[in-house]
């Protein structure tokens, strides 16, 4: 019984229970040992009964066995099978063969005499050994041999039947369920009749305690109890007593609060009032920001635009690679700020309603090719791949806002661009007929970036924010483009959606209903271009199936290979084919350089990422930027290829021996990369022990030292290498800018100090000078910093240049990983020195939100006490940071160091 139901039993059923199941399982066990004793005596009778007739009938039938005297022999089975339950008698001679029985039902005489009792079928055989025992003529009883005069000469087997045991058993069975059936009967009267004088008092005083609790305050107990009930029902009237004088006394109470609650609501109403006029200098108030807002956006894109133009008409101009790189960044960096102007405008206007929708006719499709052609070269220098699938015969010729409409369908593009760091970029369009004059179009936006956790997507649609803190340090942007897009769609009677899985990617669904213009021209059934075959090559089965889809009507005519062995056996067979250059810079040479090896008899029709150059070789082949147009293939299906032209190549510098002193592998790599593209020899060394030993079995040409190292740090391995080595130079590498530091290391006795990021010419610039200036001549110069010399006045290492990405991505992980350990260990001198690689790295590359978290954790774990909780965040962060942006990374240093090479 489960305690919920006993607690819904009333009291004379408890006490039922409580008298009856003690009772009841003492009865049951007794009962049982009875019944289990009983049943055993039967079976022990039984046996005992069947043994004894068993050794009776083998000991009087030996003589009858010798003397065969078979007439003796029925005798005694007759006399057997009278006994009571005995179903037969039966003899076996030695050899187990059927000499007499009385019953006919079947036996296997050698499993019944192989042991004394045998049980089958409701039938126990016993079997007793008829022995021949002999008369001894022996008269001494020492030489007398009893084991050598018996001999087995036949069975003599009793079969009884358990009927009569089965009867007897079940007989007892019912005897003893009869008498506990009588005890419990007798037991449970005495019980009910004794628990009804306990639980009659009971049930009236609590009837008593229910109707004083339904409110009935003047009802009292006046019938006379016995013993303790007396007391409890004397008690429970004083009890009501001191209820009814409580209520009354609480009536009087509510009153005076009654009171004093009308007061405070008259006070709540003068407050409210308050409130509104409050509320109304705030909506002033909030219009004069809206206001200053837009004047001041306003303001600054005025001279932003002179920037932009200025810097336009100055990358004209004859300048050097330096000059335009540091173009390109004003470039970028001003369009991210108008960009973020424009934002800010459309919100304010937004929130104002004020802004105006046009409804002028234009084509959908033309906006979507124009965007993704603005949207290309982003996409195509992180390696992504733009997909368009457009309806083949749905008509894109609309009437509404085509200036609106291509702001969201950017904003989305250029969303799914900056989180994806791999793959493609997928635009669809869906149309669904609403009536004869108005259509549902469906824009999605699909990619295989970072994704974004469901419990974030919806702050994503707010004002300002992103789906965590990192993504405006990592990626940039005011967190105004959704929220910009969405009220846009929803101004244009449409609505915008998202769905997103962490690390598999975000797919933004725009609906917008448009009223439908003229019919537009189907291009595929004018082109005659499309009715011959036509080889079509791209390693990417996305892009393949995407350019496909232009061609919907007459793909049969088109041969698709993925495979440039492929490709190259049948491009000999097809007067035109296309081409899918990758936009993956690792794959585009392989395929460029495949392709001259085509006969100049097949035309080729190269789609190309943007920036991309076709080699001057390439005489039969012509270009058309990605994603391509339909219309633009069709122009150059009956073209020539025009040549290119080819870039220059590097020159080479000489050889010196340098001693690499770095604890970090990844430097030491980076950094051997570079002196070996310049013909360097190098050595490396993990700390500063080891750099002195090098130092002075290797004598090097000179000595690239970083200052923080463990076992021992740059500053005191310099002062000891000066001691054995005083003219070999060193040069310092910090990312320290403190002038004290860089005086320390003069003191020293350091050659020259350089500045973290690296910047590879100025690193070979000084590594030759330096070699050819005397110890003497490099101290006696003025111990201050040379800060336009020491600070590179633009990063001009390209990490692509020296095929370090994958160990750039590895090396940055691992450390992020093991700072994460040294902070669950609580151990800070491994999470120093993990910091301060990290820090390292981060300034070498400049990685601004790697570098912002190493900083915090500098500061954190040189105070006192260590504030281990913030360090969890901090590491917690990073990863963040690194995790599944190991692409972003590179494209992120590759980005800011593109466009340099190696100075002869």
């Amino acid at each position: 019984m489960t305690p919920s139901l006993f607690h819904r039993l009333d009291i004379r059923q408890r006490i039922l229970l409580l008298t009856l199941i003690p009772l009841l399982l003492i009865s049951l066990l007794l009962g049982s040992y009875f019944i289990y004793t009983r049943l055993q005596d039967t079976e022990r009778h039984l046996t005992e009964h069947g043994e004894l007739l068993a050794r009776l009938m083998a000991s009087s039938t030996e003589f009858i066995y010798l003397t065969n005297n078979n007439a003796e022999l029925k005798k005694i089975s007759k006399g057997t099978f009278m006994e009571q339950g005995v179903e037969d008698a039966i003899f076996l001679n030695d050899e187990l063969k059927l000499l007499l029985r009385n019953a006919q039902f079947p036996f296997d005489p050698y499993k019944v005499t192989r042991q004394p009792l045998f049980k089958s079928e409701g039938k126990w055989f016993f079997s007793q050994p008829i022995k021949r025992t002999g008369l001894s003529v022996v008269d001494n009883p020492e030489y007398q041999n009893t084991e050598a005069l018996e001999d087995v000469i036949g069975w003599a087997v009793v079969v009884i039947s358990d009927a009569e045991k089965i009867a007897q058993e079940r007989q007892i069975v019912i005897t003893s369920c009869a008498l506990l059936f009588v005890g419990f009967l007798i037991t449970f009267l005495m019980a009910r009749r004794l628990g009804k004088q306990i639980s009659t008092p009971v049930l009236e005083l609590t009837e008593a305690m229910q109707r004083i609790q339904a409110g009935d305050q003047h009802y009292r107990l006046g019938k006379q109890y016995s013993a303790e009930f007396s007391d409890l029902a004397e008690g429970l009237n004083k009890l009501a007593d001191a209820v009814q004088k409580s209520l009354e006394n609480q009536a009087i109470r509510i009153d005076l609060s009654t009171r004093k609650l009308t007061a405070t609501l008259r006070h709540l109403e003068q407050q409210n009032e308050a409130l509104a006029k409050a509320r109304q200098h705030a909506d002033d108030a909030n219009k004069a920001k809206d206001d200053f807002l837009a004047r001041m956006s306003h303001e600054l894109r005025t001279p932003l635009t002179s920037v932009v133009g200025f810097a336009r008409l100055l990358s004209q101009t004859p300048c050097t690679a330096d000059q335009l790189q540091h173009i390109r960044i004003i470039n970028q960096t001003a369009q991210m700020l108008m960009s973020i102007i424009d934002d800010i405008l459309d919100f304010s206007k937004l929130q104002e309603n004020a802004i105006a929708l046009e409804r002028i006719s234009f084509n959908l499709e033309e906006s979507i090719h124009s965007v993704l052609e603005m949207q290309a070269p982003h996409a195509h220098d992180k390696g992504l791949e733009l997909l368009v699938n457009l309806p083949a015969k749905a008509n894109t010729r609309v009437v509404g806002d085509p200036t609106r409409l291509t702001q969201i369908i950017a904003n989305l593009v250029s969303n799914a661009i900056k989180f994806t760091e791999k793959g493609h970029i997928n635009i669809t369009l869906g149309v669904e007929r609403i009536n004869s004059q108005q259509s549902l179009f469906s824009i999605y936006v699909s990619d295989t970036g970072i994704g974004i956790p469901k419990d974030h997507l919806d702050q994503l649609f707010q004002a300002f924010m992103q789906a965590d803190t990192s993504i405006t340090r990592r990626f940039g942007g005011s967190g105004l483009g959704l929220v910009i897009s969405k009220k846009l769609a929803e101004l244009m009677g449409g609505k915008l959606s998202m769905y997103s899985e962490v690390n598999q990617g975000t797919q933004v669904e725009v609906s917008i209903p448009l009223r439908m213009s003229e019919q537009t021209r189907n291009l595929l059934k004018r082109a005659p271009e499309l009715d011959r075959p036509l080889l079509y090559f791209d390693q990417d089965p996305a892009v393949a199936e995407s350019t496909l889809h232009l061609f919907s009507s007459s793909r049969d005519n088109i041969k698709v290979t993925h495979d440039l062995d492929e490709f190259l056996a049948l491009a000999e067979h097809y007067d035109v084919a296309l081409v899918g250059i990758p936009v993956d810079r690792f794959s585009e040479p392989k395929v460029s350089h495949a392709l001259a090896g085509i006969k100049p008899k097949t035309r080729l029709i190269c789609l190309t990422p943007c920036g991309y150059e076709l080699p001057t070789h390439l005489t039969n082949a012509v270009a058309t930027p990605k994603p391509a147009r339909l219309e633009k293939l069709l122009e150059l299906l009956a073209q020539s290829p025009t040549p290119q032209r080819t870039a220059p190549q590097p020159t080479i510098r000489r050889t010196v021996r340098v001693l690499i002193a770095e604890d970090n592998e990844y430097n030491q790599l980076l950094i051997s990369k570079i002196l070996n593209a310049h013909h360097m020899e190098t050595i490396t060394a993990n700390n500063g022990l080891e750099a002195i030993q090098l130092a002075e079995s290797e004598v090097p040409d000179l000595v690239l030292m970083d200052v923080h190292m463990p076992v021992m740090d740059g500053l005191e391995a310099t002062t000891r290498i000066r001691q054995i080595l005083p003219k070999l130079p060193i040069i310092a590498l910090t990312a320290n800018v403190i002038e004290s530091e860089h005086l320390s290391l003069y003191n020293a006795g350091v050659s020259k100090v350089l500045l973290k990021p690296i910047n590879d010419k100025q690193l070979i610039k000084h590594i030759e000078t330096t070699v050819s200036r005397t110890q003497e001549q490099e101290r006696d110069r003025p111990k201050h910093l040379d800060h336009l010399e020491n600070t590179p006045a633009a990063p001009v290492l390209d990490v692509a240049k020296y095929d370090l990405k994958d160990q750039l991505v590895e090396e940055l992980l691992r450390l992020a990983n093991q700072l994460e350990a040294a902070v669950i260990r609580t151990d800070k001198i491994a999470l120093r020195e993990t910091n301060h690689q990290l820090a390292g790295l981060a300034g070498l590359y400049e990685l601004p939100e790697v570098e912002c978290c190493t900083a915090d954790i500098h500061t954190i774990v040189h105070a006192t006490p260590v504030d281990w909780s913030e360090l969890w965040k901090l590491s917690w962060r990073l990863k963040r940071l690194l995790k599944g942006s190991d692409e972003a990374i590179v494209g992120h240093i590759n980005e800011r160091f593109e466009g340099t090479e190696v100075e002869s």
